[in-house]
């Protein structure tokens, strides 16, 4: 019995350390890809600004790119910790995101300069 409870106990610390390494190599790709939709935008208030989504858990804001209204998105709880970002530039869009996780998110952005911005765009009240 005692070498089939050792067995067990093995396997399960197994899959509990793959499991963490695999969560560490999800999340690094999500927040590596919401870089790089952040570099894209540039600074926040900028001219490509175009438009905005307000939602329970988080806001986001909306750049045009050429002649697509909604080519690149990003998105802030809160605390200005970037959560998801999206990259519709292409024929296929690219979706960044740690709604599962977004206390994971090592990207920021000022939110006081988000919520001035959605102010500006009628989303906060003034």
């Amino acid at each position: 019995m005692a070498p089939v409870v050792v067995a067990v106990s093995v396997v399960l610390a197994a899959l509990v350390a793959i499991g963490r390494w695999e969560r560490h190599g999800e999340v690094a790709d999500q927040v590596r890809g919401m870089r790089s939709v952040r570099a894209l935008i540039g600074p926040l208030d900028n001219p490509t600004l175009s438009g905005f989504r307000a939602l329970p858990a988080f806001d986001c804001l909306v750049y045009r790119r050429g002649g697509n209204p909604f080519a690149v998105e990003i998105c802030v709880d809160g605390t200005g910790r970037v959560v998801e970002a999206i990259d519709r530039r292409a024929s296929g869009r690219h979706i960044y995101t740690l709604r599962f996780e977004p206390t994971a998110s090592t990207l920021r952005v000022d939110r006081r300069e988000v919520d001035r911005l959605l102010r500006r765009m009628g989303a906060l009240p003034g």
